[in-house]
């Protein structure tokens, strides 16, 4: 078999096989809209009161939804014919979101809730804060970077059938950034975020951005043909039913009180599932490692954590606040290198997310929050016969590897902003 096969048929399984695709709505808020090949297949969520806009995107054949305010949804009248769907944002009421869907199902529209708790997903590896003398002072490089990432929200919002839906709004550093908005690398990172952790998007397009598309600009295509790129590796199937892997279960009925709790796993690559309190007693799932309660249990919630833990399993019961890092870092430790799902070295930028693939295999997904290349090294447990490298510049690659101790060791040669790998038994 060639070479050039193997690419195809890797490419192939990895797709069919990622829980990754991301469905991507592209906000824009010009009153024009490019023509078709300009944008290419991008889905448009457009506000529903600029009717020249929706108006000329129905023309041009885009998939249009209409974005309305939670506060317009009881009032909302039939869309415009051609709309694929309505984007609400805001809380709408269980009750009026319910009334939407059934007056848009006989008209086969999808009506989708955007959760707006999202940070723009980005890397602060230079904070500038004061100190006790009011002077200004610039956090170490040498230190671990601070990122603002949504993978635990995404986790949060995932509990239910529903895929979750987020965006957010973009937060400028400086005063350039303000009026030129992000940069190539910080779409590209919230695209790769949204395929990575199985979360679906609107994406905001800066209105500067979006004024240099409408003008032809050559650097403004240049960089929306990448954003193209990153679009089309990360669609797929948003009904994909493979699991995430976790070792550790976290024990709450809040996870919005304890965020930054789930944040700083997340951070430190300690995948969790979120398990309710209530549901401790029946709790059958084998692959938790670490059960970390959130909050005082009870009397039987207790029994249920004694047994958890004559069967081998680990316990951390943290009743009142504590600083979140050292405690996900305090549970990296009590878990140590053999209950772990992943370990990623050299790579403090980097957050990845194991999913259970097809036969044994598993497939990880990793988001380089720096956005500059850098080689990562993984280890996953199990011995596994293949490990498969492709990104959005880079075809699917076979992998060197080594096995130690029951588990595989590779290096991703380069990691600019995004990856995946699959590894087969």
């Amino acid at each position: 078999m060639s070479y050039v096969r193997l690419d195809v048929i890797v490419s192939i399984l990895l797709l069919a096989a990622t829980p990754a695709g991301a469905e991507v709505f592209v906000r824009w808020t010009a009153d024009r809209v490019p023509a078709r090949d300009v944008l290419g297949n991008a889905a448009l969520a457009l506000p529903a009161d600029n009717a020249a806009a929706v108006r000329e995107a129905l023309a041009q054949g885009y998939r249009v939804y209409l974005e309305i305010d939670a506060a317009a949804v009881n009032g909302f009248a039939s869309p415009s014919r051609g709309v694929a769907g309505v984007v609400v944002r805001g809380l709408p009421t269980p009750a009026a979101f319910s009334a939407l869907r059934r007056r848009l199902q006989p008209l086969n529209l999808r009506a989708l809730a955007v959760d707006e708790r999202g940070r723009w997903p980005h890397i602060r590896s230079s904070r500038v804060t004061k100190n006790s003398n009011d002077e200004l002072q610039i956090a170490s490089r040498s230190a671990q970077p601070w990122i603002d990432s949504n993978a635990a929200l995404a986790v949060i919002a995932g509990r239910t059938d529903v895929r979750p839906l987020l965006t957010y709004a973009w937060t400028p550093i400086g005063l350039a950034e303000a009026d030129e908005g992000p940069a190539l690398e910080n779409y590209l990172v919230a695209i790769a975020e949204a395929g990575s952790f199985r979360a679906d998007l609107v994406l905001p397009l800066h209105e500067r951005f979006q004024q240099r598309i409408l003008l032809g600009e050559a650097s403004a295509r240049r960089d929306w043909d990448q954003i193209q790129r990153y679009l089309a590796f990360y669609a797929g199937d948003s009904a994909s039913r493979s699991e995430a892997i976790a070792s550790i279960g976290v024990v709450t009925d809040a996870p919005m009180v304890w965020f930054e709790v789930m944040n700083l796993l997340a951070r430190h690559n300690l995948p969790f599932r979120i398990i309710a309190p209530k549901r401790l007693p029946a709790l059958s799932d084998v692959s938790l490692k670490l059960l970390l309660v959130l909050g005082e249990p009870d009397a039987a919630q207790r029994s249920a954590l004694a047994a958890f833990e004559r069967k081998g399993g680990l316990v951390r019961i943290v009743s009142a606040p504590q600083d979140p890092n050292r405690l996900a870092l305090d549970v990296r430790r009590q878990l140590g290198p053999d209950k772990r799902v992943i370990d990623v070295f050299n790579g403090i930028t980097v957050i990845a997310a194991p999913y259970a693939g097809k036969d044994g295999g598993v497939l990880v997904t990793l988001v380089n929050y720096a956005h500059q290349p850098l080689p990562v090294q993984l280890r996953i447990p199990g011995v596994f016969s293949e490990v498969h490298y492709e990104s959005p510049e880079t075809k699917a690659t076979l992998l060197a590897h080594e096995h130690r101790d029951g588990s595989t060791e590779f290096v991703l040669p380069s990691v600019r902003v995004s990856a995946r790998v699959f590894l087969t038994r």
